[in-house]
């Protein structure tokens, strides 16, 4: 186990650039024309599906009452699983009880295999079975696909950080590093956990808080304080060494996740699955 991100499996093996993301992806896609599948909508890539999976995640950690860095390393568990598997090949739901239940015991809040089978049955009665042994079984081939690589660093002990380091130009309020981290686990139906850094995911969610929520949130404070604390912040984030561009990146990611929320169908995801997994239309 690595304390430290810079020696971590997670910087050296599952940090991809966009480019060998879309090569993995790529090799994926080529399983599933072998499988047959070549006109199908469903896709483990598709914006409107990582939603979904994103929805199923935080729904079963509900029922479990799971802390949310379990559910976020559950879900970092399933964007690096996609990358190699295609969502033909398994049963999403088994599969997300598996990661849930893993991440679990990752994080040091073990649930007992019964009860998130249990609770996973109680949701999605028609795609888990009674036996957890299906779950233990889907928890074998998802370790074996994420190479036993478990531990995850997430972006919300930077953001601590960099809120700690910020505090003697730009103090973060309550509001603020509750939007921030709001908008660190809606990073997780998205690909910048493969892609990027934690901080850098960190320092664009205080950006986006900064400079494009709280002014908007508090309409009432005077322009030239807005532009001075905006100025502070980039004068911050320009000598902190955290890359720009990357910053940028994750940012423009963000925006396109929340313009893609407005027009998402969850019942349009839950159809296709359900023509998947049970060869019924979609209706």
């Amino acid at each position: 186990m690595s304390a430290n991100y810079w020696v971590s499996s997670q910087r050296q093996h599952w940090q991809m650039t966009r480019s060998e993301l879309e090569q993995a992806r790529s090799k994926v896609r080529q399983i599933e024309l072998k499988m047959g599948v070549t006109n199908s909508s469903l896709s483990a890539f598709d914006g409107s599906m990582k939603l979904y999976i994103h929805g199923l995640v935080q729904l079963l950690g509900r029922h479990l009452n799971a802390r949310q860095r379990v559910l976020a390393t559950a879900e970092v568990y399933l964007s690096r699983f996609f990358s190699r598997v295609s969502i033909h090949e398994v049963n999403l739901y088994v599969l997300v009880a598996a990661c849930v239940y893993v991440a679990c015991k990752t994080e040091e809040a073990p649930q007992h295999i019964r009860t998130v089978s249990s609770e996973a049955r109680s949701i999605w009665p028609e795609y888990v079975t009674h036996d957890p042994t299906k779950i233990a079984e889907c928890e074998f081939y998802l370790m074996e696909e994420l190479d036993t690589y478990l531990i995850v660093h997430h972006p919300y002990r930077s953001l601590r950080e960099l809120s700690k380091c910020l505090s003697d130009t730009v103090t973060l309020t309550g509001d603020e590093m509750q939007a921030a981290w709001s908008m660190i686990n809606d990073s997780y139906a998205t690909d910048l956990m493969l892609v990027y850094p934690p901080h850098v995911i960190a320092a664009a969610s205080i950006y986006m808080t900064v400079v494009l929520r709280s002014p908007l949130a508090r309409p009432t404070r005077p322009p030239e304080r807005i532009k001075a604390r905006i100025d502070q912040l980039v004068i911050f984030l320009g000598d902190s060494g955290i890359d720009l561009d990357h910053l940028a990146a994750c940012v423009e990611e963000m925006i396109a996740l929340y313009v893609r929320w407005e027009s998402y169908d969850e019942n349009g995801c839950r159809q296709l699955l359900k023509q998947q997994l049970l060869g019924a239309r979609p209706g």
